[in-house]
């Protein structure tokens, strides 16, 4: 199967989950997209039969408005909690995209006016926070979750392999991971290594069409997309996942969504040692840190989890727990709601299941 053009479903699914259990508990009003908010906002403050203008509703946004939007925004309602998990600027660098200076402009700015307009700030981790100069007394650390009803466990593959589902571009350690692959095949000669690559621009295609052409004459290679439908029994072909990020300041700041799904998805863990990422791995004994992000370290640690199916499968037993525990996007939700709703002096009610 090709991979191809396709989308940031993991930004999709955190988009659209993260302020859900906020939503639930307040009976709050639901819109798809700047112009739906407008048309709601004014349909209640303008309703024929009642002429009074009720107080701004609170605002949660799962990303900042554009500048355009932004003062109308304001206007229509109390902007309260923006979610800030990624900054895209640094992103392009680390991933070695070059922006314009009028792009680069355009995206601070946009960031800058939403932190000044909304009230709190939900961040992945504090690292992000403190890298990128957010306001340490308005800031809420979500963190980075999965959907554990979606994401399944299944069964241990019979054949050895190692997983990787992540975007298509440099900078993501997929060459070092294949070299890495390469040297665990001199040990565990059967193993395969499933790339599950997501292509979203023309750069990214080209990528992938290099990473082809490179790897053609290794079958045991597969490159394929992971459509996230079936993303459950997509990982179950693994035996260990992977992220095996390089050494980049902002690579030790972020949780990758990969991380959560891969934990959901009752496997252990191959990773780098970026910071954030450990701080999640290590203490819950769900997989092993490598020693830097050489494809000697990482290949050592292959081995070892491919070797010794004892160990792999209490990781994966342990990572699963930890997902269904710690990261399921109502576990968060609800913490996120909670604080939120401590901020505002507004009452915490019981959580529902």
């Amino acid at each position: 199967m090709r991979a191809g053009r396709g989308r940031n479903w993991g930004g999709e699914i955190r988009r659209a989950r993260i302020f859900q259990r906020l939503a639930e508990r307040t009976g709050a009003t639901v819109v798809d997209g700047w112009p739906a908010f407008q048309a709601a906002v004014r349909g209640r403050i303008w309703q024929p039969w009642r002429r009074l203008r009720p107080a701004h509703p609170m605002l949660a946004a799962s990303e900042g408005p554009s500048p355009a939007w932004l003062d109308r925004v304001v206007e229509l309602s109390t902007p309260t909690a923006v979610a800030i998990y990624d900054d895209i600027v640094a992103q392009s660098r680390a991933l070695g995209l070059e922006l314009s200076t009028e792009r680069e402009a355009e995206l601070r700015l946009r960031r800058k006016r939403n932190e000044n307009a909304f009230k709190w700030h939900v961040v992945p981790t504090r690292a992000f926070a403190n890298a990128f100069g957010l306001d340490p007394d308005r800031i809420i650390v979500g963190r980075q979750g999965t959907v554990v009803a979606h994401v399944t466990p299944g069964p241990w593959p019979d054949r050895p392999a190692v997983g990787l589902v992540s975007g298509a571009s440099p900078g993501r350690g997929i060459e070092a991971l294949i070299a890495a692959m390469r040297m665990v095949r001199e040990s565990v000669r059967d193993v395969r290594l499933y790339l599950w690559l997501s292509a979203t621009s023309e750069r990214d295609e080209a990528y992938l069409d290099e990473l082809r052409a490179s790897t053609a004459k290794e079958p045991w290679i597969e490159i394929e997309t992971a459509a996230y439908g079936q993303l459950g029994e997509t990982l179950a072909r693994a035996t260990v996942l992977t992220i095996p990020h390089p050494a980049l300041e902002y690579m030790d700041v972020i949780l990758p969504v990969k991380l959560f799904d891969s934990l959901a998805a009752g496997r252990p863990l191959v990773v780098t040692p970026r910071t954030e990422t450990v701080a999640i791995v290590e203490p819950n004994h769900v997989g092993l840190v490598t020693a830097d992000d050489r494809p000697e370290s990482l290949a050592a640690a292959f081995v070892r989890l491919l070797e010794d199916h004892e160990l792999a499968r209490t990781m994966g037993r342990r990572a699963r727990d930890l997902a269904v525990r710690e990261f399921d996007w109502r576990v968060l939700g609800d913490r996120i709601a909670d604080e939120i709703l401590r901020r505002e002096g507004q009452p915490i009610e019981a959580r529902s299941a």
